[in-house]
């Protein structure tokens, strides 16, 4: 009995019945070259935590921290951009039902595929999938000092919200915690 309600819990929040999250395969044009986009599978997990220790050096997140991550279908998505068969991008996303914020958790593409549109379509995606969700805003956090990701974030729509001091493990760097709002103007949260 006690399972059947922590499921019904997992699920109901906000007096609606919140689906498995969701995405469909598909092939995409990202700058004239073609990718597949799809949810990520516990083997991509591997060549996810490649990408994270090929961008900083060591990988933020564990592998048994994705796989915690993959294993929770109603609050979590995380898809991966494929080329020839190897993973190049990844973003990870994390549903907060009673917020109705989609939180993007991580993102990184393989240095050799960067500025390629990839970090861009992904964030796109993100956001596309808030506003087809039904959710009120994405928000994220970014290094202070990647002023290259903040420039991208702030051209599709995200604002400052706050800074987290001391807010990454590795080296204590600050975090600028970003919103979009994705409400219509005049509507109240």
């Amino acid at each position: 009995m006690f399972e059947k309600f922590k499921n019904w819990c997992r699920v109901t929040i906000n007096g609606r019945k919140w689906p498995m999250l969701d995405f469909a395969r598909r092939v995409v044009m990202i700058k004239r070259h073609q990718y597949v986009v799809r949810m990520a599978a516990e083997q991509d997990i591997r060549e996810i935590v490649e990408i994270e220790q090929a961008i900083y050096g060591t990988a933020p997140w564990s592998y048994a921290a994705f796989q915690i991550e993959l294993r929770r279908p109603h609050d979590r998505l995380y898809l991966v951009i494929v080329d020839d068969g190897r993973v190049v991008g990844f973003i990870g996303m994390a549903v907060d039902w009673y917020r109705l914020d989609l939180h993007i958790t991580n993102i990184g593409v393989t240095p050799g595929y960067q500025q390629k549109g990839i970090g861009t379509y992904l964030i796109s995606t993100a956001i596309n999938y808030a506003r087809h969700t039904q959710l009120h805003s994405v928000s994220l956090e970014v290094r202070v000092h990647n002023l290259v990701a903040r420039k991208l974030y702030e051209q599709l729509g995200f604002r400052e919200r706050e800074i987290k001091h001391r807010y990454y493990l590795d080296d204590h760097e600050d975090a600028v915690d970003m919103e979009a709002d994705l409400l219509n103007k005049g509507e109240q949260r």
